[in-house]
């Protein structure tokens, strides 16, 4: 699909973000299976997304991000962790939401600069935001649809990248997200590296 296919309906929606911190706090949780709720929230990042606001911050890796508690395997005698995600902080908003903003707006990760579009097989799927209902510039709209595509074709680069490192772990009936308060050694997989963390 080419990312003209999406600019009408993005423009269509009328966009414009408000910086209103809906998409940074916990709204909703979203069914992955019958086991694991997913905290709106929980955003999934790239590894390129945490070297930017490294760079932007000065941070380390760690205070940026932790393994995706909610996308984990098990072999038995390990547990893997499916990427990343955004810290979150004790109240369950994302870490970077301070003072009622993204104190990270111009290097935040690739997902919230296309929040609140992706992609699905029609097309733009468009979730729930504040910002919509305002006037869009025709210019704007393409730029996010170019954006929207580029997430979506990284986000399957970064997939097929994660299944040649867990190989044949992945199955649905080995996902489990962690029990709160997990102490202990989890395996990144997040599709440049393979990383021992210890929680």
């Amino acid at each position: 699909m080419h990312s003209r296919d999406l600019t009408r309906d993005i423009l269509g929606s009328g966009f414009s973000c408000t910086r209103c911190g809906w998409c940074c706090r916990e709204n909703f949780k979203i069914r992955i299976t019958r086991d694991i709720l997913r905290p709106s929230n929980a955003i999934s990042i790239f590894p390129g997304d945490i070297r930017r606001i490294i760079r932007g911050t000065g941070m380390q890796w760690d205070e940026v991000a932790q393994p995706d508690i909610y996308s984990c395997l098990s072999d038995g005698e390990r547990i893997l962790a499916i990427g990343w995600i955004l810290r979150r902080n004790e109240t369950g908003d994302c870490f970077f939401y301070r003072e009622g903003e993204c104190s990270i707006y111009e290097s935040r990760p690739m997902i919230c600069r296309c929040y609140p579009f992706f992609m699905d097989e029609r097309g733009v799927d468009i979730m729930h935001c504040n910002g919509l209902g305002n006037r869009m510039e025709k210019e704007r709209a393409e730029e996010m649809a170019r954006m929207v595509r580029r997430y979506e074709m990284k986000k399957l680069r970064s997939y097929i990248s994660i299944l040649e490192q867990v190989g044949d772990k992945l199955s649905l009936a080995n996902l489990r997200a962690l029990p709160h308060g997990y102490e202990g050694e989890v395996i990144v997989c997040d599709g440049e590296e393979i990383e021992i963390c210890h929680l």
